[in-house]
């Protein structure tokens, strides 16, 4: 805390001296505004280097507050210069609206969606079941501290009264040893507290957080209804047939095969999107691991979704495969953490809600 009050006070400083600079060059060009832009661009962003060793999350808040007081200061003070000048007075207006519209976008992405959760909601008809059933799909709970967002989710997700509940891997980031024991135990007592279950049981697999963390992930779970798999395993569940993919599996590119699928429904849950790539025996895909980009820009999709070869299309939301699977991937209630920037654009967090009901196609 201590640092990041030095860094914000060098940084509120240096904002003072470029104001400074719009102030002395009257009346100021564009030119010149871009130019001390481009300077505080470039400070911010040696400055998070500097004081953080590379943490983008402290890189991104610079850039947007500081940024922000800067356009505001600036298109006040070059306003003062055209008081009087009818024919100057656009470039001023112009900036003043860039600048709301770059703090709105900021208050958007770093303090609005990250914990703007919302429960997407899919229902699919099927002539493989006689009666209905609610499936709920959590993945990349991922988180650094357990609070009142933790909280509300899971209490969500039991308020759902489901038959069936999958959590999809990614439970805990945590920086050191000593923190993740820490977190276990938190996230241990929540989930005792929130008691979660359902009749045909609560099934926590295996992302790819727990296999490069210190403590036994599987602790998480003591003494809750919630069952970790970490290797892939199918039985029956009432009418369907659920598979749940190792951490590894997930990530693979090859066919599931499954002998007793008979004529039941089958579902196949993975931490990773990437089993999808190939072609799977079974009507319903599950998937997580892809945060739904966590920034996405309208028409084009998710910038980075950490799965090498899967089209954008399918890194978040519902797809029809080509082989009439139906793929499902969820943006996930969490964040990336660590040195990542922790933002969300166009990009809610959230859970899904599977109802199957049974019926003709």
């Amino acid at each position: 805390m201590v640092i990041l009050g030095v860094y914000h006070f060098l940084m509120f400083f240096l904002d003072l001296i470029l104001l400074r600079s719009i102030r002395r060059y009257s009346p100021t060009t564009v030119l010149c505004f871009l130019k001390l832009a481009v300077l505080g661009f470039l400070a911010v962003i040696l400055l998070g280097f500097v004081f953080s060793w590379g943490d983008f999350n402290f890189i991104i808040h610079g850039l947007a507050w500081h940024g922000g007081f800067f356009l505001v200061g600036s298109a006040l003070l070059i306003r003062c210069q055209t008081i009087g000048n009818k024919h100057r007075i656009v470039f001023p207006l112009a900036l003043f609206f860039c600048a709301v519209i770059y703090l709105g976008l900021a208050v958007d992405a770093l303090l609005i969606e990250p914990t703007a959760l919302v429960v997407k909601r899919h229902k699919i008809v099927t002539p493989k079941i006689t009666s209905p059933m609610k499936i709920v799909f959590l993945a990349d709970f991922q988180t650094d501290r357990i609070g009142r967002y933790e909280r509300v989710t899971l209490e969500l997700v039991k308020k759902e009264n489901a038959d069936l509940i999958i959590l999809g891997g990614d439970y805990l980031q945590a920086r050191t040893k000593t923190h993740e024991r820490q977190l276990v135990t938190k996230f241990n007592t929540l989930l005792r507290e929130i008691n979660l279950n359902a009749p045909y049981g609560v099934y926590a697999i295996q992302g790819n957080q727990e296999n490069a963390v210190w403590f036994n992930w599987k602790q998480s779970f003591n003494r809750t209804e919630i069952v970790p798999i970490s290797r892939t395993v199918s039985f029956n569940v009432g009418e369907i047939r659920l598979t749940l993919l190792s951490m590894y599996g997930s990530f693979t590119n090859r066919t599931f095969h499954d002998r007793n699928t008979e004529k039941r429904f089958r579902i196949i849950v993975g931490h990773a999107p990437l089993f999808a790539l190939a072609e799977q025996q079974a009507e319903l895909l599950l998937a997580g691991h892809t945060h739904g980009g966590q920034v996405q820009i309208p028409g084009y999709g998710a910038i980075i979704t950490m799965s090498k070869g899967l089209p954008k299309k399918w890194a978040s939301g519902l797809t029809i495969l080509p082989n009439g699977s139906t793929l499902i991937v969820s943006n996930g209630t969490g964040l990336e953490r660590g040195r990542a920037p922790r933002v969300r654009f166009f990009c809610r967090p959230d859970f899904r809600v599977i109802e199957l009901i049974p019926g003709k196609l």
